[in-house]
């Protein structure tokens, strides 16, 4: 690839497809015809040009009211040949003409016909624009995490605004320029291609709340796919929306319904993008407790977290286990698991028997919910029925489900040294009454305990669905041929030495040594059957 377009891929700058290109200019002919954008009423500019895709099928005659500006030398040559009338300049929006001061515009660098033409406030404009979509990372898993991508003069003005992680990605700073350019100019329409994080990722909140001077017109979403050199693996919707800029409008407020289009541009469908506030997020659902005693933290099953800038190991009374839930968008829905300890992450909260159905419900709702390019950024909510609306049955379907998911990586341990102290790990979601699985009591020390998931799942026969009872049935098959089989296994590979193994550590140590595999299997179709009877509700939690 060469050194140009390599460049272009790190700072998430896709060539816009001319077949949607076309078709925009057809969504904004709806709103602004053509004859009155040959009138001259209208001045265009696009702050981030490439090569003129969006500008190709733009009649020549308006080329006259036509400004495309951009970083790059190479695209400014190539445009300038292309646009003969249109004014085409070397500019960079996010640092030229900037100063940190209360007046953030002093126009130095733009052509005299632009500035005069923005000092014109009987002009309508329309910015046509698809800025670059990077975002800069705050700590990259690997080295090539973008950390300076996005530095620039407009970021440091949004970080003294208080903007947020938006202040990271590229196409918010050209909106928060824009917005500041234009917000108080006659008639402004923004007709932008983006990603759909600005609407509906909870850490642009702030950004939506003093940025997004916006109603809703009109627009499309469509793969990115259509880009070359976006991931072929984690595609992403990409939007093209119409907005009317003014300082009375803001986005939360309106109803953004798109036309869904294929890869040849063809309507199939329509998706609602709503705005959803922050305190509806379901990872608000249940409220943290406070945390007021140490404890081992756990970085996986049975791996304790011992080093790190961000350790969690503190728990709260009545502490059954460790809810990871980080994100709010459906496509974080892989990061969701339950451990026997606090686990090392931001997204964790502690799990106690008042909000034990909540964290359940949570757990099995992202980890249900089937994920695609198109949905990928909806977000998880809570209810608006609440946990009173749902049914008995749903709440144990999800228990149910949760304790033999695969993301169920609850665990015991004994004497797990952790900060000059010995620690012991229950595991509160053992489902089963220890003795009616192990007929061999004195393999294990036990003196007649039971653990909250079976106190839980006791006496709840009557109200569980089928598909519930015959998963649990299949558990429990698979407990009693584990102890059958207890000296087989490798007791210290899993660190196994209570008698309430965890879910984990079953099965993971039976496909160690190969044996139970018919059983797992069944557990496996179990859940999936079980899977399609929670996956009939997961609409209430999706927005």
């Amino acid at each position: 690839m060469k050194e140009h377009d390599s460049k272009k891929r790190y700072l998430g700058e896709f060539y816009t497809p001319l077949i949607f290109a076309k078709k925009s200019l057809e969504y904004i002919n709806k709103i602004i015809s053509i004859e009155e954008l040959k009138s001259g009423n209208y001045r265009i500019w696009d702050m981030a040009c490439g090569k003129g895709n969006l500008e190709y099928y733009l009649d020549k005659s308006v080329y006259q009211y036509l400004y495309m500006s951009t970083i790059d030398k190479e695209d400014i040559n190539y445009c300038k040949d292309k646009f003969k009338n249109a004014c085409v300049f070397q500019y960079d929006y996010l640092n030229d003409d900037i100063e940190l001061k209360d007046k953030i515009f002093n126009y130095k660098k733009i052509p005299n016909k632009l500035k005069s033409d923005l000092q014109n406030k009987k002009l309508n404009w329309l910015i046509f624009i698809n800025p670059p979509y990077a975002t800069s990372q705050v700590a990259g898993t690997n080295s090539k995490s973008k950390k300076n991508v996005s530095s620039s003069l407009i970021r440091d003005i949004m970080h003294k605004n208080k903007l947020g992680e938006s202040s990271r990605e590229l196409s918010a700073q050209f909106m928060f320029r824009i917005n500041k350019e234009f917000v108080n100019s006659k008639n402004i329409y923004l007709a932008i291609f983006s990603k759909i994080n600005y609407i509906k990722a909870n850490n642009n909140q702030r950004f939506r709340d003093n940025v997004c001077n916006y109603k809703f017109v009109n627009g499309f979403v469509f793969s990115s796919l259509n880009f070359e050199s976006t991931s072929k693996t984690t595609p992403f919707p990409v939007s093209f929306i119409i907005w009317k800029i003014a300082n009375n409008y803001n986005i939360k407020n309106e109803n953004i319904l798109l036309n869904i289009l294929n890869n040849n541009c063809d309507k199939i469908g329509k998706k609602n993008y709503a705005v959803v506030d922050r305190e509806k997020l379901l990872n608000k659902w249940i409220k943290r407790v406070r945390n007021s005693r140490y404890f081992v933290p756990l970085s996986s099953a049975i791996k304790v977290k011992v080093s790190g800038s961000d350790i969690r190991d503190k728990i709260c009374d009545g502490f059954l286990g460790s809810l990871m839930s980080c994100g709010s968008d459906l496509q974080k829905q892989n990061l969701t698991a339950i451990f026997s300890a606090p686990q090392a992450s931001a997204g964790s909260l502690s799990i106690t028997k008042d909000n034990f159905q909540k964290a359940m419900i949570i757990h099995a709702i992202r980890r249900i919910t089937k994920v695609n390019w198109l949905n990928g950024s909806d977000q998880f909510i809570i209810p608006k029925c609440d946990i009173e609306g749902l049914s008995e049955e749903f709440k144990i379907d999800c228990v149910i489900w949760s304790l033999f998911a695969s993301s169920n990586q609850t665990v015991s341990m004994n004497n797990v040294f952790y900060k000059d102290k010995y620690y012991k790990i229950e595991n509160h979601f053992y489902p089963f009454d220890y003795k009616e699985v192990f007929s061999n009591n004195n393999f294990f020390d036990y003196n007649n305990e039971k653990r909250f998931a079976f106190e839980y799942l006791k006496n709840k026969e009557k109200i569980m669905t089928k598909e519930s009872f015959d998963l649990l049935n299949s558990g429990k098959e698979l407990y009693e041929f584990f102890y059958e089989n207890i000296e087989k296994i490798n007791l210290n590979k899993y660190k196994i030495s209570l008698w309430d193994c965890g879910f984990w550590q079953i099965r993971k140590s039976l496909k160690d040594i190969k044996i139970g595999l018919d059983i797992l299997d069944k557990i496996k179709l179990k859940r999936e059957i079980l899977r399609e009877n929670i996956f009939k509700e997961v609409w209430r939690f999706i927005s």
